[in-house]
């Protein structure tokens, strides 16, 4: 079966380690990216975090979330460590061609548009606004204008209309850290306000923007993939994690913690969350992965999935 394979991991505000690290290296994921918040809330368990997943050993993208925002350049280095190591070494060895030319495996995106797959499963991956807040506003506006040239919501609306107008496939697949606006104001709807009274719609308009200006265009948005507002509201409710408006699979990759203790069968035993994206030419499928510490067993709690005929 010609196809993608993603793993997608969401917000892990520091519940991340070796395991996951070893676990990850075994999987056929083509890819992996990171939705965001990586630590706690500090600079340095955001940078602790990046140190670790510096080590994978495969191709991921890391969205910095609104946890992540000290020093992104020193992030970025902290996720690029492992592969400055191996450029280091391989120029120390005469290797000419890859001075230059070896780019670390992990790294930071935003604003970024990835060509994924090949032929009829080809699809192009545009990574939004990096830091989101949620909201109508624009959060760390000095931060966002110093690090990434964006001031206002105007001009991150504009940069991402740009990706799209950019993009390699008729195909476009969105991860962002916090979802679209439109898909509800209640407190338990993907990414309504749950921490205020009366609720409210706490998505993102330009990447909402970014989904209606694809459509308009010719494009086919397969889905959005994004985090930062938990599935576990601030009153305990769950939210959905995923749901199909127009064709356009919307997934909530924000389970809160992502490593947990659960009682299977009797047996107390410690999972771990993640997504699995497969991409065909037929589908796209998105599934809830959650991982068994003992025995590292993956176990497909639910999954989602969209015909790509039946995307407008």
């Amino acid at each position: 079966m010609t196809g993608v394979r993603i793993g997608v991991v969401g917000d892990l505000h520091t519940h991340w380690d070796a395991w996951d690290v070893a676990y990850f290296e075994r999987t056929d994921f083509e890819l992996l990216v990171f939705i965001g918040d990586l630590g706690g809330g500090s600079r340095d368990s955001s940078l602790r975090v990046a140190r670790s997943l510096s080590r994978l050993d495969r191709p991921t993208l890391v969205m910095p979330g609104n946890n992540d925002t000290g020093d992104i350049g020193e992030l970025a280095a902290e996720l690029a460590h492992r592969g400055g190591i191996r450029q280091l070494a391989a120029v120390r060895r005469g290797d000419a061609d890859a001075r230059g030319r070896a780019p670390p495996l992990v790294t930071l995106c935003g604003y970024s548009s990835h060509h994924l797959g090949a032929n009829d499963a080809a699809v192009t991956l545009i990574a939004g606004r990096p830091h989101s807040m949620g909201g109508p506003d624009l959060a760390f506006a000095e931060h966002m204008r110093d690090a990434w040239g964006v001031a206002t919501m105007a001009e991150s609306t504009a940069r991402l209309l740009v990706l799209v107008d950019r993009a390699t496939t008729r195909d476009i697949l969105f991860v962002a850290h916090n979802g679209p606006t439109g898909l509800g104001a209640a407190p338990t709807d993907m990414w309504g306000c749950d921490f205020r009274p009366g609720g409210g719609d706490w998505g993102d308009p330009d990447l909402a923007a970014a989904i209606v200006h694809a459509r308009a265009t010719g494009h086919r948005v397969l889905g959005v993939i994004a985090g930062h507002m938990h599935l576990r509201t601030k009153a305990g409710e769950e939210r959905p994690w995923q749901t199909t408006r127009d064709g356009v699979l919307y997934v909530n990759a924000a389970r809160v913690p992502r490593i947990f203790a659960a009682d299977d069968a009797g047996a107390t035993d410690v999972h771990r969350h993640h997504l699995a994206v497969t991409l065909t030419p037929e589908t796209l499928e998105v599934a809830e992965v959650l991982v068994t510490q003992s025995e590292g067993q993956s176990i497909v709690s639910s999954s989602a999935a969209i015909r790509r005929a039946d995307t407008p």
